[in-house]
């Protein structure tokens, strides 16, 4: 699998029709990165797995530190058994790596092998930030927006509580 890019980001945002802004930055990793935009409020997407039941969730959320436990508890699992996915899985599934997880890299899932979790509270602050298959661009669009982009991926979505 060829490594997801910015125009096939970008050509789904064209192809739903939706609004949205782009802003450029210098590469980001972690929600707290020096350098990092404040026009729109920070996201981090991470794709995490379940040790034996080997089942992939895609989290998008606006916690800086994530609450395992809790999690664990929405996805009927335990804490022990959730995990974050490997590089090489990152690649395998979503043809992203490290720092550049995003929901639409969705698109390379070709066996729907992930599951779509979203915080409410970015449901509440009705905006959704996140990189288009890079990390040194950001695309900033309404709650609604990104649904249109999620039905055309033919993704459902699970909300987590805030």
């Amino acid at each position: 699998m060829k490594e997801a890019t910015e125009k096939q980001a970008l050509d789904l945002l064209e192809r739903t029709k939706v609004s949205y802004q782009r802003f450029t930055h210098p590469p980001l990793h972690h929600l707290g990165d020096q350098g990092a935009p404040t026009d729109f409020v920070p996201m981090k997407n991470l794709l995490l797995k379940t040790k034996r039941a080997g089942q992939y969730y895609l989290y998008l959320t606006m916690q800086d530190r994530i609450d395992f436990g809790t999690l664990a508890k929405e996805l009927n699992t335990s804490k022990s058994q959730l995990q974050m996915a490997s590089a090489d899985e990152l690649f395998d599934l979503m043809a992203v790596t490290p720092g550049t997880v995003n929901p639409f890299a969705l698109e390379n899932d070709q066996n729907r092998q992930i599951h779509f979790l979203v915080d409410q509270a970015i449901i509440d602050t009705d905006q959704v930030a996140v990189h288009p298959d890079q990390n040194e661009a950001t695309i900033v669009m309404t709650w609604t927006a990104f649904l249109k982009v999620l039905d055309e991926l033919g993704e459902d979505y699970q909300i987590i509580p805030s």
